[in-house]
């Protein structure tokens, strides 16, 4: 499968225990962005309103998007991975 045109996260697809552990592997610390994040991946309010209500600036926010769809991308790559190769 062809993980760059993939894309792993969408609105509302993620519980909070799966981005807690996305978030893990990112170097994002703001917690008005972590918050963004999961008000827009787990709760599914739309990134601009998720932004507005976290006093998050929206190309901050994508930029925290982009990075969390990166490492979700690996942690699929590394799924895929491990069940091509048992």
């Amino acid at each position: 499968m062809n993980f760059n045109l993939m894309h792993c996260l969408y609105v509302k697809s993620q519980s909070q225990a799966r981005l807690n552990l996305l978030l893990q592997l990112c170097k994002i610390k703001s917690e008005n962005i972590k918050n963004a994040l999961s008000d827009h991946l787990v709760r599914g309010i739309s990134k601009t309103s998720a932004a507005v209500f976290n006093n998050v600036q929206p190309p901050n926010l994508t930029r925290a998007l982009i990075r969390l769809e990166e490492q979700a991308k690996i942690v699929e790559q590394l799924k895929e991975y491990d069940w091509y190769n048992k």
